[in-house]
């Protein structure tokens, strides 16, 4: 019997989800549960929207995973969970760091932030996440090509619990991944990407083994000013207890 109403309820929550802009009133007064099937369907179909996040969301909801929505800032500026604990906002290429510093705001709980691809993203919005969300432990941002230093640096400034990181292709450069590895994060961080970097060079990689003595994960491949004077000074640093995976390209 239990196992029926669960799957009515679940067909009832497909069928909602299907028709979500005609009950928009109806799930404004769903219980959380209800909402969190909800969420869960409609972020896989990608029907959250801007124009009904604010109805579908409710303020202990602590994933949400948006990277198959179309969503821009307006969306962003709606999410107020204090309780939320991940985001993801791959490739939603409409948001900017506007959104962001509003997200921030509102959601300070905030451990893992995946903004692969979101190539509007500026330092300002990744300045906001790591002033406003100190539980920060991992965060992507890959590809974000407006991305420089200047965020890197307040990454490594105030997120002491960060342990993962991953900003391939950028333009970030020596002075980036020094602020972040001496950085309060520096005895927490366990792996580090930043593969397809054109600006780095053996100088960012002697930066990290230098400081970041919990390093697990370390690639650095692509990144075509590094030689092989790293490959040398990881020589010694691969094995149990130490670097567990790295991969690097030699030019």
């Amino acid at each position: 019997m239990a196992a029926a109403v669960d799957s009515l309820l679940n067909l009832s929550a497909v069928s909602v989800a299907r028709y979500a802009e005609q009950y928009s009133d109806c799930i404004k007064t769903l219980p959380c549960s209800a909402k969190d099937t909800l969420v869960r369907i409609m972020t896989a179909q990608g029907s959250v929207t801007d124009s009904n996040i604010s109805q579908v969301l409710h303020a202990g909801i602590r994933t949400l995973d948006l990277q198959n929505c179309k969503i821009s800032d307006s969306a962003l500026k709606q999410i107020h969970c204090p309780q939320l604990r991940t985001i993801i906002l791959r490739r939603c290429v409409h948001i900017t760091s506007e959104g962001l510093e509003a997200l921030a705001s509102h959601c300070p709980c905030l451990q893992v932030v995946d903004l692969t691809g979101c190539s509007a993203v500026t330092d300002s919005g990744v300045q906001a996440l790591a002033r406003s969300c100190k539980w920060l432990e991992v965060i992507s941002l890959m590809e974000c090509s407006a991305v420089s230093d200047v965020a890197l640096i307040e990454i490594g400034a105030k997120c002491r619990f960060l342990y993962s990181i991953y900003f391939g292709g950028t333009e970030v450069t020596d002075a980036g991944v020094m602020g972040l590895s001496t950085g309060v994060c520096c005895q927490s961080l366990k792996e580090l990407q930043m593969v397809r970097c054109r600006n780095l060079t053996d100088n960012a990689v002697a930066a990290v083994l230098s400081n970041c003595a919990n390093i697990r994960i370390f690639n650095f491949h692509g990144c075509p000013r590094i030689t092989d004077k790293s490959r040398e000074a990881l020589h010694n640093l691969i094995g149990p207890n130490k670097i567990q995976h790295v991969s690097w390209t030699v030019y």
